[in-house]
């Protein structure tokens, strides 16, 4: 089954014109967007994800009509890959799965798409690496912080002179009950 997705970014768009184009070129069911392309979630999108069936195809007028980034582009066609689904732009015939052009040039998006990754895993090692040799602290700070000490204090005087429960001392305080009980622990 050919399944087409059309995507406006506001209410004043017009989407009939993709519609229309889409069922044109065969697309039995159309999925639409009402929805900036940035969003992650996108109701018409996930419920043509969860629609499709092994050897359908995938039909927009345009990539970024579904696409976000690049990444984003990698992402879906992997789920599309993983149900043996196939995809196709119809202004970009680049972008067409059901070829074997196609399907390389997805192929080199998605070696690019490895590389970059690659290269900030190593950028993020070395930076790691650096300031480990200039004996920067990494992590989180050890201990807790000043405020939450006063507020722990606080909450203390509430419980041990004021017979307040220590929910209710905690919450006039302004802490958790987990962050009272670490640093009651860690006084001990």
């Amino acid at each position: 089954m050919t399944v087409g997705y059309a995507r406006v970014s506001t209410s004043d768009q017009n989407i009939s014109t993709q519609i229309e184009i889409l069922k044109e070129n065969g697309c039995e069911k159309v999925f639409t967007d009402i929805a900036s392309g940035v969003r992650e979630d996108r109701a018409g999108l996930n419920e043509m994800l969860s629609y499709l069936r092994k050897d359908d195809i995938i039909m927009v007028y345009k990539t970024d009509r579904i696409f976000r980034s690049l990444k984003n582009m990698i992402d879906l066609i992997e789920k599309f890959n993983e149900k043996g689904v196939l995809f196709k732009s119809i202004t970009e015939p680049a972008f067409d799965t059901t070829s074997a052009n196609g399907k390389f040039i997805i192929q080199i998006f998605g070696a690019v798409a490895e590389f970059e990754r690659n290269l900030i895993s190593e950028r993020t090692k070395a930076g790691l690496e650096g300031a480990r040799k200039r004996k920067k602290l990494l992590g989180r700070p050890k201990g807790a912080s000043k405020e939450s000490i006063e507020k722990y204090q606080f909450a203390k005087h509430l419980y041990d002179n004021k017979n307040t429960p220590i929910d209710k001392a905690c919450k006039q305080a302004g802490i958790s009950k987990a962050t009272f009980y670490r640093i009651d622990n860690s006084k001990k």
